[in-house]
């Protein structure tokens, strides 16, 4: 009795249901990054955000923090999981990540999902996907989602209908480095467990047998209830058969993707059954994409031959209805690409409805950690990472990152705006109100609120580190973390800011 009372419990409280909170990565099942509840914050009075109080972390922060019941919540690149008291920034308690997975030194960088008395989120070490209770911070189960040593989860969960849905990712791209490292056997997959149990219910691999690669990093999933759809973006392969590299050698450049499984779907949106898993339709926007670190380095033992551009969908699909023209609307999913294109798909056949290219793509962007959409326009931010010379619609010729806002319905490039600092705008942009807040990856931290109708910058507030986390925007305040130094990028920092006009 006491387990179904406490389902019921959790069950009562969906997700992302409540319009003054943000209960998951996303904010919504759809995952559109827009609050459309705010209603105080606005483009004519958010140049008057002023920090209310600024917290400091035991590391950076990259994840958008959750918001519920008075509460925020976010882990950081040092090691803890804390819960604020919003209002003041007051510690209400903290634990260390490795406290839940047993696992030392365990990180999350990932947004908790909060539904009912439960936070649901991720580890980067040894891939456990825990359940905390909210309250006390308490572990309540733990489940180790792939036992491949490489295994991590990078993505936020999603939770629907009594399940929890996450990808899972690896870091066997990077263990190439060692050439006494034997390459490759880790395959992304989607996991989904029982929220009241930590129980597997079903994997989704995304690769075949004899393939790898395929990681599902992204920043979260979405739920399409009206489909009973699940929608994933994937990652590149590794590595690939000898077979198919031979096949690929001996074929014309254009015929390489024949050459592949159809069920290896890599760099590639993929809709899935909610109940089971069951690959509904896939779709490669890429073509042949096998990369690894080793590529980087020189010898290369374990790089593919032919080589791929390393082109993943480092985030997640969004499911919006967009305004057609004529008066009508039409339902699509879209994503962008590390190649720089943003991708729009019709939800029931996986088809390309439209696809436009807003900057350079590159190994590290290109587009990556979340869009966000008002059903109007669609903000995207692209990284430029090669600080490849691009021209943008202004006529304006930059080397570095910029942000672009596209017609829903058709692509069109309705605006762009060069990132004022010169750098790389890498985090999830989020918009509410008629304001787009966008963070840049500057030493500095710039931390913007930008016109959705123009791109014009109405606020500009420095962090005092790299901006990769994206905001969480709850009636009349912003929630935003600062700092980002992995990986050659960024600069190190650990203050957290909630800003209001007050």
């Amino acid at each position: 009795m006491s387990l179904v009372l406490g389902l019921v419990a959790v069950l009562a409280c969906e997700p992302g249901a409540k319009p003054a909170e943000w209960t998951l990565a996303g904010l919504n099942l759809s995952n559109t990054r827009h609050q459309e509840s705010e209603r105080v914050l606005s483009r004519r009075n958010v140049p008057g955000l002023k920090p209310r109080w600024v917290f400091s972390a035991a590391g950076s922060i990259s994840a958008t923090p959750a918001v519920e019941a008075g509460a925020v919540y976010f882990p950081d690149w040092g090691g803890k999981l804390w819960k604020l008291e919003a209002r003041s920034g007051r510690v209400l308690w903290s634990h260390a990540i490795s406290e839940y997975t047993g696992v030392p030194d365990s990180v999350s960088r990932v947004t908790p999902a909060v539904v009912g008395n439960r936070l649901i989120l991720g580890s980067q070490q040894g891939g456990h996907l825990i359940a905390l209770d909210k309250h006390s911070g308490e572990l309540l189960w733990k489940t180790q989602v792939d036992p491949h040593p490489a295994a991590v989860i990078t993505q936020s969960p999603i939770v629907h209908d009594g399940r929890v849905y996450v990808g899972v990712s690896s870091m066997e791209e990077a263990f190439t480095a060692d050439p006494s490292y034997v390459c490759c056997t880790f395959r992304g997959s989607v996991v989904a467990v029982d929220l009241a149990t930590g129980e597997r219910r079903w994997q989704a691999y995304m690769v075949p047998e004899g393939y790898s690669g395929g990681a599902v990093w992204s920043n979260t999933l979405v739920v399409d209830t009206k489909r009973n759809s699940l929608y994933v973006t994937t990652g590149n392969n590794y590595e690939v058969p000898d077979a198919v590299e031979a096949c690929i050698e001996s074929s014309p450049p254009e015929a390489a993707e024949s050459c592949l499984a159809t069920e290896d779907y890599i760099d590639a949106f993929v809709s899935l059954d909610l109940d089971s898993g069951a690959v509904k339709w896939g779709r490669r926007l890429q073509g042949f994409d096998a990369w690894n670190f080793a590529c980087s380095l020189d010898p290369q033992p374990w790089c593919p031959s032919p080589v791929g551009p390393d082109y993943d969908f480092g985030q997640g699909v969004m499911l919006f209805t967009a305004n057609t023209p004529g008066g009508g609307k039409r339902e699509l999913i879209g994503a962008g690409q590390k190649s720089g294109i943003f991708w729009a798909l019709d939800p029931d056949s996986g088809a390309v409805v439209w696809n436009k290219l807003v900057g350079p793509g590159g190994s590290s962007g290109g587009i990556m950690w979340g869009s966000a959409t008002d059903g109007e326009r669609i903000y995207v931010g692209n990284v430029n990472w090669n600080k490849k010379p691009h021209t943008l619609v202004s006529g304006e010729r930059i080397t570095w990152g910029s942000w672009t806002a596209l017609d829903a319905a058709t692509g069109e490039i309705l605006w762009q705006k060069a990132d004022p600092q010169e750098s790389m705008p890498m985090g999830p942009v989020t918009v509410a109100n008629g304001v787009v807040y966008a963070g840049s990856l500057d030493a500095e931290g710039h931390m913007y609120a930008l016109d959705a109708r123009t791109g014009e910058t109405l606020w500009d507030f420095t962090a005092g580190g790299s901006v990769n986390a994206g905001a969480a925007v709850v009636e009349g305040s912003v929630y935003w973390g600062s700092g980002y130094g992995r990986f050659g990028m960024g600069t190190a920092n650990d203050k957290f800011f909630a800003f209001s006009l007050e």
